[in-house]
């Protein structure tokens, strides 16, 4: 019986929801697996993502802070991976002499807002923050026709690097709009502790969806904010399993089942 070894690379990565995912997806599927998680510093990064798949390892997930340092490891790159210079899912192939590098994020965040029935065609959309958790959902949210597809940030000089590096996109500065806004996404990391507050004058109502890709087992700082707003509130959540069913899929070509798994993961978490 062959056992593939996977795992998934941070620092710090004691918070990581990862191996729960994949232990279930390996149930559900029948693919037996040792998915573990590795604290690795960017020093070191290069040399454990190269022993790795020589040792017979099969995939690696990515997350903070490797996301791009990991791609000059890799020998192909996808193309999302070349629009965003940065990866989440690395992949072994000829024995670990090739490694090819994907990144699933936006196709996570799509899957999940179909699933939650949140509509992206011709709605105006702002992402609050200009870091690679926005870098990496924005082709993917532009591919669907948003009506306007805005970005936020505190510090303007990183706005102005985001749209650079999307010069196809027309993104637009909140400070340039003023419009209803359908839908808000949290992307900084200003949501994961302590109070969260946004100079947003306008735009706000009680239709808008309100999207954080921070995720917990109690509501976030900035899903807390929100309330204020709306009732139309969400995590990151599903966000995270549909991106790792992806690299899943990518690894061995089925898409596992995805269901339940929210209660399975926060039942663990108590």
């Amino acid at each position: 019986m062959t056992i593939f070894k996977l795992g998934v690379v941070g620092q710090p990565i004691k918070h990581s929801l990862s191996p729960i995912i994949h232990q279930e997806f390996s149930i559900r599927t029948g693919i037996q697996l040792q998915y573990e998680a590795y604290e690795v510093p960017p020093e070191a990064l290069d040399s454990f993502i190269t022993n790795f798949f020589k040792d017979g390892g099969h995939g690696l997930n990515i997350t903070l802070p490797h996301k791009k340092a990991c791609i000059a490891s890799a020998h192909v790159l996808s193309k999302d991976v070349e629009l965003l210079s940065a990866a989440n899912t690395l992949t072994g192939k000829e024995g670990g002499k090739k490694i090819v590098a994907d990144s699933t994020d936006g196709a996570g965040f799509i899957r999940d807002c179909e699933d939650k029935n949140i509509q992206i065609l011709n709605k105006n959309i702002i992402i609050l923050g200009a870091g690679g958790a926005s870098q990496s959902i924005i082709p993917s949210i532009a591919k669907l026709g948003p009506a306007k597809l805005l970005v936020d940030n505190r510090t303007k000089n990183k706005t102005n690097s985001l749209f650079n590096q999307f010069p196809e996109i027309p993104l637009l500065d909140l400070d340039n709009f003023n419009g209803p806004i359908d839908m808000v996404i949290n992307a900084t990391s200003a949501g994961l502790a302590g109070s969260f507050d946004w100079d947003i004058i306008h735009g706000l109502d009680k239709e808008t969806i309100f999207y954080d890709l921070s995720y917990g087992p109690s509501e976030t700082p900035f899903l807390q904010w929100a309330s204020s707003y709306s009732t139309h509130k969400f995590d990151g959540i599903g966000m995270l399993i549909f991106q790792a069913a992806y690299s899943f899929e990518l690894w061995f070509d089925i898409p596992p089942p995805t269901n339940h798994i929210k209660e399975i993961l926060f039942k663990n978490n108590d």
